[in-house]
């Protein structure tokens, strides 16, 4: 169905469209990308791209706000995906994260639940399917998620945003896939999107926490025994509502890059390396920005960004320029509603250029964007 300059195509249940194997072998040179739509559940809203399997190509687990589940696709290693596993959550799940949480090698899911203020572990047994969920308390409207050592232990710690009560909650990881109650840290007004990353060079993660009604994002620094401090606080844009980490200059330090749904816009905080960032490097994204994300879309070297736009159901790429700049964005379709952006290795065997797959909340589809080459990246 055209609905746009670029051809849109779907798969339904994991099965290929007729022709759509011919037309999915152009190269993006000379044909813009071609989005395949993969059935998830109703009112997709976050993903994971991680390998759930251990075959080194990524899969999807994918949250569903429209009849509480979460789906797991896993990747064939060229570029398409098998029917979801489907597994119960709790009210409302917001955001997903795959990590080992338990030490055992296999990958593992957590999920928070924005209505009933909780995050789910699911231990994996390494072939994509998951056991069933243990709950854990987090804070008042769970939304972002993140999961990391941000103790020094070497050992995966839960950090959630609560959008009800302004706080975020630190869950810390016992290794063998369980948790400690949650500890609350004032953050600003209904934060959401949540970053990870080491800001001070001392090996220890440290967050930052998009706070959507007053565009400002929180910055906290780790103790490295377990507790935060902070926050700092640093202007983005209006309605900024997803945060993540990547290194935008080339200078091994961590910086901040934000997307802000209220001037569709995003922006770059360049880091300073003792845990402090630079005013915002602003660029266009696209109307309502929501979902962001640092890859390596053209393979120069560059960390580049994608920015998930609700407002005209597109998913805009920004090249990088290696001086924290981002040039133009080059504008693709995905589906209705489009939400969380990830970047991920969905084929086997192929270079590090990265695939792009967008959860679309209006839908019940993720859109798969293969990266078929350098010259013009999804």
């Amino acid at each position: 169905m055209a609905r746009h300059p670029y051809l849109r195509l779907g798969i339904l249940a994991g099965l290929p469209l007729p022709g759509l194997i011919a037309l999915s072998t152009m190269s993006w040179a000379a044909a813009p990308p071609i989005p395949v739509d993969y059935l998830t559940g109703p009112g997709p809203v976050a993903m994971a791209t991680d390998d759930l399997t251990g075959d080194g190509v990524g899969d999807l687990a994918v949250t569903n706000t429209g009849n509480n589940t979460l789906s797991v696709l896993i990747g064939k290693g060229d570029g398409t995906f098998r029917p979801p596993l489907i597994y119960p959550t709790g009210s409302g799940p917001s955001g997903v994260r795959a990590k080992d949480l338990d030490g055992d090698g296999r990958m593992d899911l957590a999920v928070t639940n924005r209505y009933d203020d909780t995050v789910m572990v699911y231990l994996g047994f390494g072939d994509g399917r998951f056991r069933f969920p243990v709950p854990y308390l987090a804070g008042s409207g769970p939304a972002g998620l993140r999961v990391e050592d941000l103790s020094g232990d070497d050992v995966p710690d839960l950090a959630v945003s609560n959008g009800f009560d302004g706080t975020i909650s630190l869950l810390l990881g016992n290794g063998d896939g369980t948790f400690q109650l949650p500890v609350p840290y004032v953050s600003g007004p209904s934060p959401s999107s949540l970053g990870v990353g080491d800001f001070t060079g001392d090996g220890i993660s440290d967050l930052a926490v998009a706070n959507t009604a007053n565009g400002t994002v929180s910055v906290f620094l780790s103790n490295g025994d377990g507790t935060l401090r902070g926050p700092q606080v640093y202007v983005t844009g209006p309605g900024p509502s997803g945060v993540t980490v990547g290194k935008m200059n080339g200078d091994d330090t961590n910086d901040l890059v934000v997307a802000n749904a209220g001037n569709a816009t995003v922006s770059v905080l360049l880091g300073n390396g003792d845990g402090t960032f630079q005013p915002p490097i602003t660029t266009f994204s696209g109307p309502g920005a929501s979902g962001v994300e640092t890859g390596e879309f053209n393979g120069d070297g560059e960390r580049d960004v994608a920015v998930a736009n609700q407002g005209n159901q597109t998913v805009s790429v920004l090249l990088g320029d290696g001086n924290g700049r981002l040039e133009p964005p080059k504008v693709y379709v995905v589906g209705p509603g489009p939400s969380a952006v990830k970047a991920g290795n969905f084929r086997a065997n192929e270079d590090d250029r990265d695939d792009i797959a967008v959860t679309n909340s209006r839908g019940a589809t993720v859109s798969v964007l293969l990266n078929r080459s350098g010259d013009c990246p999804p």
